[in-house]
């Protein structure tokens, strides 16, 4: 129960939403009914006896405590550049941050930090895949809608001074821009 409580409080969500697949998770949601099955944290973990519920649990537990995890992640449905920019960024160290452009240069590919910022705005998993490590040269966006909220948790958990990532522009999302 412990553990539940503390993906409860750190993630600010009693319920999130997922789709697993033979070879591991295809897509994870902070919100209810997104994926195929709600995962009901605040119901004390009543599905704990699910295998999928158990690992979930686990690997999110230990995400939180150390930035890793050992959850198997299915991006079957992906090409294969956007895999190529998953298993990159899933390279990423822990309280490490790089830029797009970084990632482009890692892949062989120098010119392709925007194909690479496409790739990472996919990811379809959440914090198992730590997109959150990645940002623009010229610093992250000042998001307005709370649709940056996981992302800058995260990386003040990890020890970032949001203040030093943050560039001087405002997100461009639609959320953003409508209020």
């Amino acid at each position: 129960m412990a553990d539940v409580d503390k993906i409860i409080d750190f993630l600010e969500t009693d319920t999130v939403s997922a789709t697993f697949s033979p070879k591991g998770l295809v897509f994870l949601s902070m919100r209810r009914d997104r994926g195929e099955q709600n995962i009901e944290l605040g119901q004390g973990g009543k599905d704990k006896q699910d295998s999928n519920m158990r690992l979930f649990i686990k690997e999110t537990v230990n995400f939180i405590e150390t930035g890793r995890h050992s959850m198997p992640l299915d991006f079957s449905s992906f090409t294969d550049f956007q895999r190529r920019v998953f298993k990159a960024v899933s390279e990423i160290e822990p309280g490490k941050v790089v830029t797009y452009k970084d990632v482009a240069e890692t892949l062989g590919k120098p010119g392709a930090a925007q194909a690479v910022g496409n790739a990472v705005g996919k990811n379809p998993v959440a914090y198992f895949l730590p997109t959150h490590r990645v940002i623009p040269q010229r610093g992250m966006a000042i998001c307005r809608s709370g649709a940056g909220h996981l992302k800058d948790k995260l990386l003040e958990h990890e020890g970032h001074d949001l203040s030093k990532l943050r560039g001087n522009y405002v997100c461009t999302r639609k959320k953003c821009t409508m209020e």
